[in-house]
C-alpha cells in the first residue's frame, strides 16, 4: 500500500518589476498564472505586494494586491 503524502504549505518572496503599481500587479499575477499552469495542485496566491526602490530600507504596502482586469475588457459593455 502506498504511503500518503504529506502537503506544505510554502511561503515566497520574489521581485517582479513594473513602470507603475498596475504593472507590477499585472507581472506578479502573470507569475503566479504561470506556476498554476506548471503545478496545477500547487495553487499560487499573491498574499501580500509592496513597492521598494532599489537599495532603499523604505517599502509602501499596495492596499489592492487582486489581480487586475485587463483594460480591454474594462471598457467593454455587459452582455445584458
Amino acid at each position: 500500500m502506498k504511503e500518503p503524502r504529506n502537503r506544505y504549505v510554502v511561503t515566497v518572496d520574489m521581485y517582479v518589476y513594473g513602470e507603475d503599481d498596475y504593472m507590477a500587479r499585472k507581472n506578479a499575477h502573470k507569475m503566479v498564472d504561470k506556476i498554476d499552469e506548471l503545478y496545477p495542485n500547487a495553487r499560487p496566491n499573491v498574499t501580500e505586494l509592496g513597492y521598494q526602490p532599489f537599495a532603499s530600507l523604505h517599502y509602501r504596502k499596495l492596499d489592492d494586491h487582486s489581480k487586475p482586469i485587463p483594460k480591454e475588457k474594462e471598457d467593454k459593455p455587459l452582455p445584458f
